[in-house]
């Protein structure tokens, strides 16, 4: 799913689309909220991040690293 704004599953901010990924053979939107962070392992380490996701098809913010489902 492409979309040009997309609300933060975190705050509810609405914010602007990154760019575009492929994945599974659709188009997805990322966003990044800027005043949003997460912990995520990254090389069998907690780091702090802002949090970042794409939209599927659905409709449904993900997670593109791992393909868990936000919000």
């Amino acid at each position: 799913m492409v979309a040009d704004v997309w609300h933060c599953p975190k705050c509810g901010m609405e914010i602007k689309s990154s760019g575009v990924i492929r994945t599974n053979g659709q188009d997805c939107s990322i966003f990044q909220c800027d005043t949003c962070s997460w912990d995520k392992p990254i090389f069998g380490r907690l780091f702090t991040v802002a949090v970042t996701f794409a939209v599927n098809d659905a409709g449904q913010p993900f997670d593109p690293v791992d393909d868990q489902l936000v919000g």
